[in-house]
């Protein structure tokens, strides 16, 4: 699974760490190159990036574009880093930092049917599971300004999403799941038993619960800390949400 996480950066899956916004250039490659061979990409006026291919999707990282007039800059050399811990500096492409990331769904069709074999979650919600237009409601109209979403066909999921550094609003729904290294705020989560507890229901699973919103294509409400889904269920249970059979 990969973790959208809006003003940070992105969750990459099978324990690679964490891609942050700010990250020097060299110790972006490195955190990528835990997935698997790393490409260079120099297009001219898009920044510079380095993509990676994981399962049946991409991830590319970008410096901020160079300013097309201004003079070429050469590679800084700089001193080796041990790995992700490398923080923010002026050591990208023109002494620009990692700004902006993209995930692309393989084949890069303008719209592809059917989820993508990895998750690619943001506030709990798979945005390659579902069709786009459930995805755009689901997210509502206050998504992270950061958060970029192609069109996509009628019926199709989104063939990528692109997250742009950026600090995320601070407050609401958009706390949840412990961005910047915060730890989840579950009363974040409170309207799940309170004010929207009839928009949501309990899916018995047999060997726990599943979250998941009501209607004829019910979306699951990924959550990636254990012990906070824990303390979620309960208080829904605790507060009689429906339940039905998974």
């Amino acid at each position: 699974m990969i973790e959208l996480l809006p003003g940070s950066g992105v969750l990459l899956p099978d324990g690679a760490g964490t891609l942050r916004f700010g990250t020097a250039w060299d110790a972006t490659r490195e955190v990528l190159a835990g997935l698997g061979a790393v490409e260079e990409d120099g297009a001219p006026g898009a920044g510079r990036g380095y993509s990676v291919r994981w399962c049946d999707l991409e991830l590319t990282a970008r410096a901020d574009a160079v300013d097309p007039g201004s003079e070429p800059v050469s590679e800084p050399v700089s001193e080796p880093v041990s790995g992700p811990a490398a923080g923010p500096g002026p050591s990208g492409p023109g002494g620009l930092p990692l700004a902006e990331i993209t995930v692309r769904r393989g084949g890069f069709r303008p719209s592809c049917r059917g989820p993508a074999a990895v998750p690619v979650v943001l506030d709990g919600i798979d945005l390659f599971g579902h069709p786009a237009d459930e995805v755009r409601e689901a997210l509502g109209e206050d998504r992270w300004p950061g958060l970029l979403l192609p069109p996509a066909g009628p019926g199709g999921h989104l063939p990528s999403v692109t997250l742009r550094a950026g600090p995320p609003p601070g407050s609401g729904d958009r706390n949840r799941g412990g961005a910047n290294g915060a730890e989840p705020d579950l009363a974040a989560y409170a309207d799940l038993w309170t004010t929207r507890r009839d928009e949501w229901q309990l899916e018995d699973t047999g060997s726990g619960y599943t979250i998941v919103t009501k209607g004829e294509r019910p979306i699951e409400l990924l959550i990636c800390h254990d012990k906070l889904a824990e303390q979620i269920v309960a208080r829904m249970l605790a507060a009689g949400v429906e339940i039905v059979d998974g």
